[in-house]
Order: C-alpha cells, then sequence, then structure tokens
C-alpha cells in the first residue's frame, strides 16, 4: 500500500473533492457529514470516460497502480476504490441516498469519526514460518443474504482481529504471489453471524490444520486456524481452473462437519477421499442458463461446518466459507443492463 496504509483514503478524497477536478464529486448535505461520489455502472454511459472513472483512476495512481504504458483498465480501478471505501473504517455507504441511474448517477458515502492509526505490527520473520497476512476482502453480507443480495447492501458485523483469536495464519518456505487471477482463493471464517476473518490466497494447494506439530511438513503453504475447531491432521484444499478440491488427511482425531457447496452432495468428509464441491466449467454453464432465463441463479460458495471453538462451547459455531474470485465477479454483471454498443459489461 502507498505510504500511510488504507486511512489515508480519506485525505486523499476531502483533498480532491477541495481541488474541483471531478465534477459530480461533493457534499451530500449542508453538515458535511456525507459524500457525493460519482458512480456509473459498468456498460453505462460515463462508466469509462466520465467523472467518476477520472476518479478511479487517480486513485489508483495514487496507489502507484498506474505505470507508464499500461492500458486503460477502468473496471479494475473502480473496484480498486470501492474494495478501499468498503475496507475504510471512516466510510459508511448508504444505499437509500444514491442515485445508480440517470445522467449522472452516484453513490453517497457517510463520514464516520476519524480514527487513530495503529503503531505497525513487527512482521514474524520467514524463518519462524511467517508470512505477510492473506490479503484483505471487502466486507460481505451474512451467508443468508448473500446469493441474492445487490451492491448496496450494508456489510456484516466483523469481530476485530486483532482481539480476536479466530483467524487463520499463513505459514510457507516461500513467499506467496499476489491473489490474483480467476482461480485466486477466497476464504471467510465466520463465528456465529459475525465475520471473524477473511482473505484471499492465489490459486494453489494449501493444507489447512490446527496449530501444533502435524507429522513431516507437506511441501505446500500451511495454514493454521487459531481457533481448536476439530480438524484432525488437516484439509487439503486446492483453488485450481478446475475449481474446488477438499481431501481429508487420514488420521486419528475429530473430523469436521458437513460440507456444502453446488456441486457436491451435502455431508462428512471422508478421510482420503477427493471432493470437488464447486466445478468452475459447470457454474459458467448454469450462469448461462440463468441469463436465458432456463435456470436460477447459481450458487457458488462452499461451507465447511468447523464446529464450536475451544472454550466457548456456547458462542456459536465456526463456519469456513470458501470460493473461488471470478464466480462472484460474474455475478455481479447480472445487475448490470447489457451495453447497447456490444461492449461486454464491467464491475
Amino acid at each position: 500500500m502507498a505510504e500511510g496504509g488504507p486511512r489515508r483514503l480519506r485525505p486523499w478524497l476531502l483533498a480532491q473533492l477541495r481541488s474541483g477536478r471531478f465534477p459530480g464529486l461533493q457534499w451530500d448535505d449542508a453538515a458535511q457529514t456525507a459524500l457525493r461520489i460519482p458512480w456509473a455502472h459498468g456498460g453505462r454511459s460515463g462508466a469509462k470516460d466520465g467523472p467518476g472513472a477520472a476518479l478511479c483512476r487517480a486513485w489508483a495512481e495514487y496507489k502507484g497502480r498506474v505505470r507508464p504504458g499500461d492500458p486503460p483498465d477502468p473496471a479494475g480501478w473502480k473496484t480498486r476504490l470501492r474494495c478501499a471505501l468498503a475496507r475504510s473504517p471512516e466510510f459508511r455507504l448508504l444505499p437509500g441516498r444514491g442515485r445508480p441511474d440517470g445522467p449522472s448517477p452516484y453513490r453517497v458515502y457517510r463520514l464516520l469519526p476519524a480514527r487513530e492509526p495503529k503503531p505497525p505490527k513487527a512482521r514474524q520473520s520467514q524463518k519462524e514460518g511467517g508470512l505477510s497476512p492473506p490479503e484483505p476482502l471487502p466486507p460481505t453480507p451474512p451467508p443468508e443474504t448473500q446469493e441474492g443480495a445487490q451492491d448496496d447492501e450494508d456489510p456484516a458485523e466483523i469481530l476485530p482481529q486483532e482481539a480476536s483469536p479466530l483467524r487463520i495464519e499463513v505459514e510457507s518456505t516461500e513467499p506467496l504471489p499476489p491473489a490474483h487471477g480467476d482461480s485466486a482463493l477466497l476464504l471467510r471464517l465466520r463465528h456465529g453471524p459475525a465475520l471473524a476473518w477473511q482473505g484471499a490466497l492465489p490459486p494453489g494447494e494449501y493444507l489447512l490444520s490446527p496449530p501444533g506439530r502435524q507429522g513431516a511438513p507437506p511441501p505446500l503453504p500451511r495454514l493454521v486456524l487459531r481457533a481448536g475447531a476439530g480438524l484432525g491432521r488437516g484439509l487439503l484444499l486446492s483453488s485450481a481452473p478446475r475449481g474446488l478440491f477438499l481431501r481429508m488427511r487420514p488420521g486419528d482425531g475429530p473430523a469436521p462437519g458437513p460440507v456444502r457447496g453446488p456441486h457436491a452432495p451435502h455431508g462428512p468428509l471422508q478421510q482420503g477421499a477427493l471432493l470437488q464441491p464447486f466445478d468452475a466449467r459447470r457454474f459458467r454453464e448454469e450462469l448461462e442458463l440463468h441469463r436465458a432465463g432456463l435456470g436460477p441463479r447459481p450458487p457458488h460458495r462452499v461451507t465447511l461446518e468447523l464446529g464450536p471453538p475451544d472454550g466457548d462451547p456456547q458462542g456459536g459455531g465456526l463456519l469456513l466459507e470458501l470460493e473461488q474470485a471470478f464466480a462472484q465477479r460474474l455475478l455481479d454483471t447480472l445487475e448490470i443492463p447489457p451495453d447497447p454498443s456490444g461492449t461486454p459489461p464491467e464491475q
């Protein structure tokens, strides 16, 4: 991230408002408690060359994501600004006050009280098996509303990760590449209705296991679940172009609860058996049928019940959610009307 981290968004955005460079970026109320941000959905007029696109590009330039010779990427610039606003503790989306249609569409964000930045934490050395944490994701709606959720819904409650032991840590002998590409693995850990942790990992194979020695370390990165949930000797996860795969390592110890996925029977994992709960090809076929009005909106998330964390038998169970990055991106395009010019819709 650029110097100052994600909290630099607020002063940067207010500086752009004062500069007058971007028409439509203005206060929404006389008390100056909420901002209007120009925001045209992909495929609509102004999505690629309007004031909103220019603002998104300026944010990408400020973050060092635009270099000389790079091709234009208005959809990518917009995604970066949207995610930055969603992650920031100083902005809150107000869906009912925005204007998604018309000649000058915009979103409205409430400015929340500024928070003092926390002192940086010392990073664990690679000799100790530590890496930078997985890339954060924007807040998401709770499971019961997410499949049909709109882009403007309020996010779910998120537990403070600094104070919660419910998290996943990455151990690897080599640094992991960025979590880019269609097959990037998105993970969310829920404790009851609350979102306790979330992150993104590059495509590949991982071992999800509890803390402690698990025998000879496998030649792949290890995801340590700091919650004491029953995982036996560990669960192998794979995110590949074909989809998501799971395999329970043989051995003694409690096994996780039922696995639910769109392309596999619901039920407990059998030790040593390979399960493909999400098939990327089938999902794309189901999505095309849905677009043609021949089928329902296809689900894309895989969930794994892990039971209650240690010392908290009455506090609600742990639920691990897995998905591939491309699936939600394609589902988001369902809410965007087609472009008369024939250009594929963008986020």
